[in-house]
């Protein structure tokens, strides 16, 4: 059989299923919601394209031939393999449309982004979140290739370009010092006062990093970089070992061998946002966005 006549059958699959069901042509054509005339048409059309008989009196009725009734599990099951294929397209698209990426800064993922978890499956647990982390940049950057639908990350005032970000909140940038530094009693510093001294910081790339490097530069001085590391525990460790001071977001509790100043400087805080694409956002991602506004405007920030 060639692709022409099985082209020509494809549409008709509904109707011979139908005759298959109820060997009746004005029934078969109140199911199918058709005239009766049109369902005798569209056998009569197979008929010929097929040349073989699907239908033949029986009394004042009709009854399937044996070559109908030989093809219509055929039928049937072609049909039911477009039902599923169409289903299956529904359910993955349905589950792409409830899914959530988020790309988020390695600091927010102690105690932001979990709570933003719980709070979103309190409300609509069918949403489902799929995680990355990493510096700024990669957050951005994974955004911009489109294998994020939001990137919670700092320094995102003003909007990077071709962004849309909803600020979250700030935190202030305080420096820490080992326990046992000359500095440690203070109540604040200014960057220069830091201009000598070694700094543990993070990684280009990271915005905290970025932080730092903008607070010296509008102070006119050079940071004198110690270590570089790739999260802010790691920065923690490194200065109570001794090994230099840091500029971090402020924490409610020192970190142990540290201690934390004031840093005397109206510009010392990152902000927060979570940025996405421009274009309207999925439902999902509009309720990921509201658990996080509501999240952030109960709280004074993210801690580290």
């Amino acid at each position: 059989m060639n692709s022409e006549t099985v082209k020509a059958l494809l549409p008709h699959l509904p109707v011979l299923v139908a005759l298959g069901e109820v060997e009746h042509v004005t029934v078969a054509a109140a199911m199918l919601g058709m005239p009766q005339p049109t369902v005798s048409r569209i056998i009569r059309r197979l008929e010929k394209q097929l040349d073989i008989s699907l239908l033949e009196p029986d009394g004042r009725g009709v009854r399937l031939t044996d070559a109908g009734r030989t093809l219509v599990p055929y039928a049937q099951r072609a049909l039911e393999a477009v039902v599923d294929g169409l289903d299956a397209v529904q359910s993955e698209d349905r589950q792409a449309r409830a899914t959530v990426r988020v790309a988020f800064q390695m600091s927010l993922g102690e105690h932001l982004v979990p709570e933003l978890i719980r709070t979103v499956r309190a409300t609509d647990p069918t949403i489902r979140f799929v995680l990355s982390q990493g510096a700024r940049r990669t957050c951005l950057d994974t955004l911009l290739n489109r294998e994020a639908d939001i990137a919670l990350a700092s320094r995102l005032t003003p909007p990077p370009e071709g962004l849309a970000v909803t600020p979250l909140f700030e935190q202030p940038l305080v420096v820490l010092v080992p326990s046992e530094h000359p500095r440690a009693a203070s109540t604040s510093t200014t960057i220069r006062d830091l201009a000598s001294e070694p700094i543990v910081t993070l990684k280009p790339g990271y915005g905290l990093r970025g932080s730092l490097d903008d607070l010296f530069a509008r102070a006119g001085a050079l940071p004198t970089i110690a270590f570089e590391g790739e999260d802010v525990h790691t920065v923690h460790g490194l200065v109570a070992s001794g090994l230099g001071v840091g500029i971090v977001p402020a924490t409610d509790t020192p970190p142990p061998g540290c201690a934390q100043i004031r840093l005397d400087d109206p510009r010392a805080f990152r902000d927060i946002g979570a940025a996405r694409l421009p274009g309207p956002p999925s439902v999902a991602v509009t309720t990921v966005i509201a658990a996080l506004i509501t999240l952030t405007s109960t709280e004074s920030g993210e801690t580290p």
